[in-house]
């Protein structure tokens, strides 16, 4: 029986792992929904998510929540932290800085439109300042990130940067220590990689994020160029 840090050669089926294994949670408790219900099912949940007040401080301060952007049939899903300005603006995920840098991943780098992935976050509103979530935020949001899951169930799921690897993985582990290998989350096949807002601090280490979707599109049967165009 595998390891949980074993890198998974094969993500469909999941390799049976122990039910108290780290990165390895139980599978979801009912099937897929049909796709021709999942817009509509989303748009209920967001609309839900429009008028949550369960953080009053960010229900007082937010624009708009900032709900998700993609297709509800998307094979890949990824995972964020938070809205920031731009995003709270727009209502849509990853419209700022960071989120050009990470439509270049998904276009250039991976070769597939943005609209046919799936884009969320694990806060719905933006903390004041752009801080981190606290603990309590996260845990009143991340049901909703649950349900979005559970809705589109995305084959694979790409978590970005520490924030979404701690509330989805359970862990504090580094990046550093937890990036190329493949984990489950409720039996998804589930990598992680560097936010692009730390990409843009901190360019050096976008090789690393490359080598990380490099993974991600070999497993989903996607051709990995032999030279990546650079991206800025």
């Amino acid at each position: 029986m595998p390891p949980a840090d074993r890198p998974l050669r094969k993500p469909t089926p999941a390799p049976a792992l122990p039910a108290a294994s780290l990165f390895q949670e139980p599978g979801f408790e009912t099937g897929p929904l049909p796709p021709d219900e999942r817009p509509s099912i989303l748009m209920i949940l967001a609309e839900e998510v429009a008028v949550c007040r369960k953080c009053s401080n960010l229900a007082e301060s937010r624009t708009q929540t900032v709900f998700a952007d993609g297709s509800p049939l998307a094979r890949l899903m990824f995972v964020g932290e938070a809205p920031g300005a731009d995003e709270d603006r727009t209502g849509i995920p990853f419209v700022g800085r960071a989120g050009q840098l990470l439509t270049d991943m998904i276009t250039k780098g991976m070769g597939l439109r943005r609209q046919d992935v799936y884009i969320a976050n694990i806060l719905k509103c933006r903390p004041p300042e752009n801080r981190e979530p606290s603990l309590e935020e996260s845990a009143n949001c991340l049901p909703y990130l649950e349900r979005q899951i559970d809705i589109v169930r995305p084959e694979f799921l790409c978590l970005l940067g520490r924030v979404a690897v701690q509330y989805l993985l359970g862990t504090s582990l580094s990046m550093g220590k937890l990036r190329g290998k493949w984990y489950r989350y409720r039996g998804i096949a589930t990598i992680v990689t560097y936010h692009p807002a730390y990409l843009l601090r901190t360019p050096s280490v976008k090789k690393d994020a490359w080598e990380d979707l490099q993974l991600l599109m070999n497993a989903m049967g996607l051709p990995v160029p032999s030279r990546k165009k650079s991206q800025d």
